[in-house]
């Protein structure tokens, strides 16, 4: 069979296209770029093991006088439930506009604790019911803002986390700063997982940070 000049050419230009036609369509299936082999990306940067650091005596809250009124006993447990809300030891004093109260039902109290230098207003209703004392001076009391602090924030992520990733990063966070009470900060850290997503990819998996009266939390 006898082939002209220009049907060769023209044979070969169209071989070509259906090979570079093929060789794209494997790279798609092959995982190119439109596949990416992780999912997400990290914020921050890689964070270690936070140092156990044993508090300091200034920052600890130390036990009323066995003689002192009852208002202090509460200044006392007001200033270890801020504590406890930062997730980190502190300097902390504690004001309230009463300088006595009897513990009834009905009756409050405004206390103001001030941690590193933070003012966190608590406002006390007092229930009738049993509490500290073991009689009927039960309260609830709730804050006027959350807290977060550096130490209290890698604590906890790093706590949660480093079991199951060896790769952790943060946002510079701040070493103590309000923060919505009950809500998500803008603060968050990231850990690699491998294989995590339901197709077996590899994750980076975010969290943010948010306040609570029981501590710092992260999701």
């Amino acid at each position: 069979m006898h082939y002209s000049r220009g049907s060769l050419i023209a044979a070969a230009a169209v071989a070509c296209l259906l090979l570079t036609s093929c060789n794209s369509a494997e790279d798609g299936k092959n995982g190119g770029a439109a596949e990416p082999s992780v999912i997400g990306s990290p914020v921050g940067k890689p964070i270690q093991s936070p140092k156990a650091m044993p508090p300091r005596l200034s920052d600890t809250v130390p036990e009323p006088d066995p003689e002192a009124s009852y208002i202090e006993d509460v200044k006392h447990e007001l200033r270890t439930r801020t504590v406890k809300m930062a997730g980190a030891p502190g300097k902390t004093s504690a004001t309230c506009d009463k300088d006595s109260i009897r513990p009834v039902a009905g009756a409050s109290v405004t206390c103001t604790v001030t941690y590193e230098g933070i003012e966190v207003t608590w406002s006390v209703e007092f229930t009738g019911k049993p509490g500290f004392g073991g009689m009927g001076d039960g309260y609830e009391a709730q804050p006027s803002t959350g807290l977060l602090t550096r130490e209290g924030a890698l604590t906890f992520f790093w706590g949660n986390n480093h079991d199951t990733s060896s790769d952790l990063r943060c946002d510079a966070l701040p070493r103590v700063t309000k923060v919505p009470l009950g809500r998500k900060s803008k603060f968050q850290c990231s850990y690699f997982a491998a294989k995590a997503s339901t197709d077996g990819q590899d994750m980076w998996i975010t969290q943010s940070f948010y306040s609570t009266t029981d501590g710092l939390r992260a999701r």
